[in-house]
């Protein structure tokens, strides 16, 4: 992999990288000559650096105006997506701004002066600063939708909108999700050029045991606590609403688990201090909604907790994605009552995976044994002697 920036190169090597992941390999060609795309491929396989790199190539450091707009649906995903973009820029000479909601207007009007080249935000706080003609886009030649389907899913089609319309009229536009909707391609067309499209097939990987444990709602809570004493568990437990976090905080509370809640209506400040503490593993469990942990990337999960089984075999996949990066080995686990069973089965079928039975024994996740019946003793029939 050769780009012309060097401090691409370097950081790629710096940080272990070899041959480029399969997603990588057809976007970054398609990318540096300027075409439409859409990306279609799993949680983890390097999507990010895939769209990012080449967007980062082609940067022209002495033109001081917005370049590159990032747009995506969370706060989290777009602290992400800074990150690893100033990880490859830090030796270079592009310079990075990050826009959410959530944080004073005017520090980020502030971050604007220091004419960034790229930029990476979510729809509404990059429509708020349009509108104040704060974020001018007109020579931006690159936008990038990630978690697409979320951003459209989520009713923000008119901000997404607004922005593309904002920018070049010779933009190229790339869309990045994990699932293509045909309301997506729907939405999408009227601004794509003869888009090419990049789908890179889920690959079930070997180094995940896909298990459950056949358990009541009441129960569940009781089950987290025992997953948390597992010895160098990181558990990630989603939940389908977060109407359901009270309740839930309530019974942990009682049980005294150790863990923390990743609450999308929480400050900025508290939830990245809640997931900086889950990264350097300070508890052992994080329990969330599916839409607040959308495209977080948690090195070393070991377990991913089903605690609702999500009504969709999409959602089912984004969430397990979240353990087993890279090599790593890691367990899917849904909490499932006998209502539920035939649910995930219909998943399991439909992934060709096989599912086992689980249970916590002795401080750690098994297979559920087998419980054997003690052997039926015969008693000897009773042997009498003739009567006198």
């Amino acid at each position: 992999m050769n780009f012309t920036k060097p401090f691409i190169n370097e950081t790629w090597e710096r940080m272990g990288f070899n041959e480029p992941m399969p997603v990588q390999k057809e976007a970054f060609p398609l990318l540096l000559d300027g075409k439409d795309v859409t990306i279609e491929a799993p949680t983890g396989t390097g999507k990010t650096l895939a769209y990012l790199l080449p967007a980062i190539e082609k940067i022209d450091p002495s033109n001081e105006r917005i370049q590159v707009v990032i747009v995506a649906p969370t706060r989290e995903l777009v602290m992400q997506i800074q990150q690893v973009a100033q990880r490859f820029t830090e030796k270079g000479d592009v310079r990075i701004g990050s826009f959410i909601g959530g944080v004073e207007l005017k520090r980020q009007i502030d971050r604007i002066k220091k004419k960034p080249h790229l930029i990476v935000g979510t729809p509404g706080r990059l429509v708020e600063l349009i509108d104040k003609k704060k974020l001018k886009l007109h020579e931006t030649h690159t936008v990038i939708l990630d978690e697409a389907d979320q951003i459209i899913d989520s009713g923000l089609t008119e901000a997404a909108e607004r922005i593309i319309k904002h920018t070049s009229h010779e933009r190229q536009l790339a869309l990045v999700s994990a699932t293509l909707t045909d309301s997506l391609k729907e939405w999408s067309a009227p601004f794509m050029d003869e888009p090419a499209h990049i789908k890179i097939e889920r690959a079930v990987s070997d180094q995940v045991t896909y298990g459950y444990m056949l358990t009541t709602r009441r129960y569940k809570p009781e089950l987290l606590r025992r997953l948390s004493h597992v010895d160098g568990v990181k558990a990630l437990a989603f939940i389908n609403n977060r109407s359901f976090l009270p309740p839930l905080r309530g019974e942990l509370q009682k049980l005294k688990v150790n863990y923390r809640m990743l609450d999308s209506l929480k400050g900025k400040r508290e939830r990245v201090e809640t997931l900086r503490e889950f990264r350097k593993g300070e508890y052992p469990l994080l329990i969330t909604t599916g839409l607040a942990a959308r495209g977080l990337d948690i090195e070393d999960v070991t377990h991913v907790v089903h605690f609702d089984l999500p009504e969709s075999i999409d959602d089912f996949i984004h969430r397990s994605g979240r353990t087993a990066r890279g090599n790593a080995g890691g367990t899917v686990l849904s909490l499932v009552t006998t209502d539920d069973l035939p649910h995930l089965k219909s998943f399991a079928r439909q992934l060709g995976v096989e599912l086992k039975e689980l249970e916590i024994y002795r401080g750690d996740v098994i297979e559920k044994r087998i419980e054997e019946k003690p052997p039926v003793v015969k008693r000897p029939a009773n042997k009498r002697g003739p009567r006198r």
